[in-house]
């Protein structure tokens, strides 16, 4: 019987692989790969009699996940820390590892240690996942029937009087290249900066095959602002955060909330002239994102490319609510995956793709170390991801989510020049340092966003997608499946 379930349970998971892709999504993990993926679950039943949590606990412990973990965070020092959750709709698993914070700032601006464990409740900067919360905006207004995806921008928002004739899909889909005439974070002030984004322009000499930008994300803030008639954040609270009991999202952190918050401050950018910058404006509970910190973040003014904050467990709440159609119907949260830009192309002889975008999101790119969305998802699967440290994956199909937040823009190096990589050490266990100018020995986490794919996110979805089989065969058995949640402490 179990043996013919697997093949059912293969087929279904590989057919909704291919729902909603395109043909250069589909058949990207093999039936094999699942046949491997699930044949754990499948061996447990096949043994001694264990119950659901043992079940479990098996699978966690033969996944391989704490021994990656060790590796990537206590050996390779690749992030301080992390705090990831991941499941079904019955179950929530947490792991927590490593610190929030490692240095900070004393009274002269000297960087000095100081170390906090991450907790459960660990409040992160989001990043660019704030983009999600701009996509569920948007389909909400659409969903209500106050906007249309085809209206031009500009008939809610004329402020943008060199956007006539784009459409807020152009902008919700990254179709559009767009450039602005300045640096909005290198404005002197938010007047400025708000002048800059407001002259934004379509970029008329881009072929756009690198469409993922944050300044769509940020007019469509002005769309969602003029046409609900509400002040950003206050609609996304309103819509969002107060249906699904988000009481841990913030754009403001209140103080009584600070100690929570991981530290994304002090990281390093190492320059091709020879020049080094540390990264000293971002104390807990201020925005890491430049753009969003001019665009009055600090006075609560949430820009639509970045500026939230929240926890694993709200994080969760969201992608659960997502699931379920609590947000929007499911007709516009299958929309969301679609993918709108991404293409194949020939150049130097050599076959390239464009990357897959979707609203506001990662659609599943052919090549997997380019994709933020593992392949073993559902086509109809999104991915969201943010510069300092965050990843989120929501699959409404296979019922499954993971998110993980981390605090990589901590005490690293996030971006080393070309022309400096050759200064770059690497120790017995992989982990990677840089002295620079000053003398001072930094950690470099520049491929963070690649190799937390293949030492956590991959592993991780993969676990998901046992538990997620272990619940249905239980079901099958009759046995009812109570909602539960675990957190563990690496």
């Amino acid at each position: 019987m179990l043996v013919e379930y697997l093949e059912q349970y293969v087929n279904n998971l590989y057919e909704n692989q291919n729902r909603g892709a395109v043909l250069e999504q589909q058949g990207l993990y093999s039936k094999k790969d699942y046949y491997e993926l699930l044949k754990p679950v499948v061996d447990l039943f096949n043994k001694d009699s264990f119950s659901l949590d043992e079940m479990r606990e098996k699978l966690f412990n033969n996944s391989g996940i704490v021994e990656s973990i060790n590796d990537f965070i206590y050996k390779k020092e690749m992030v301080p820390g992390m705090v990831f959750s991941y499941g079904t709709n019955n179950y929530r698993e947490t792991v927590v590892v490593g610190n929030k914070q490692e240095v900070t700032l004393d009274e002269n601006d000297n960087i000095i240690p100081s170390v906090e464990k991450m907790t459960e409740d660990t409040i992160f900067d989001l990043a660019s996942i704030t983009k999600l919360f701009t996509s569920l905006s948007i389909l909400k207004l659409t969903q209500a029937g106050v906007i249309n995806l085809n209206d031009e921008v500009t008939k809610y928002a004329p402020e943008f009087k060199n956007l006539k004739g784009i459409t807020i899909y152009d902008l919700l889909s990254f179709s559009v290249p767009l450039k602005t005439n300045g640096r909005i974070d290198r404005a002197n002030s938010r007047e400025e900066a708000e002048n800059i984004l407001l002259n934004i322009e379509v970029d008329q000499n881009s072929e756009n095959k690198v469409p993922y930008t944050d300044m769509g994300a940020m007019v469509l803030k002005y769309v969602i602002e003029h046409a609900s008639g509400m002040n950003y954040y206050k609609f996304v609270d309103e819509n969002i955060l107060k249906k699904l009991n988000m009481t841990d999202t913030h754009v403001v952190v209140p103080k009584m909330k600070l100690d929570r918050v991981a530290s994304t401050n002090l990281d390093g950018k190492y320059y091709k002239d020879g020049n080094f910058a540390i990264t000293k404006n971002a104390p807990k509970g201020v925005v890491y994102d430049p753009k969003a910190q001019i665009m009055g973040h600090q006075d609560g003014v949430l820009s639509g490319h970045a500026g939230m904050f929240s926890t694993p467990k709200d994080m969760t709440t969201l992608a659960k609510g997502i699931m379920g159609g609590q947000v929007i119907d499911e007709k516009y949260v299958t929309m969301m995956a679609k993918n709108r830009t991404g293409r194949k192309y020939i150049e130097d002889d050599k076959e390239k793709y464009v990357q897959y975008l979707g609203f506001l999101c990662y659609s599943k790119n052919p090549v997997l170390v380019n994709s933020e969305l593992f392949h073993a998802m559902s086509g109809k699967a999104f991915a969201s991801a943010g510069w300092t440290g965050t990843q989120l994956t929501v699959d409404p199909v296979n019922e499954l989510y993971f998110f993980m937040a981390g605090n990589r823009s901590h005490n690293r190096m996030t971006f080393i020049d070309a022309a400096q990589r050759d200064k770059v050490q690497i120790d017995e266990n992989g982990k990677k340092t840089i002295v620079l100018p000053n003398g001072d020995v930094k950690i470099d986490a520049t491929r963070f966003a690649w190799d937390r794919d293949t030492a956590v996110v991959h592993p991780v979805l993969k676990l998901a997608i046992q538990y997620k089989m272990l619940e249905d065969i239980y079901s099958l058995m009759n046995e009812k499946v109570k909602e539960e949640e675990r957190v563990k402490y690496i």
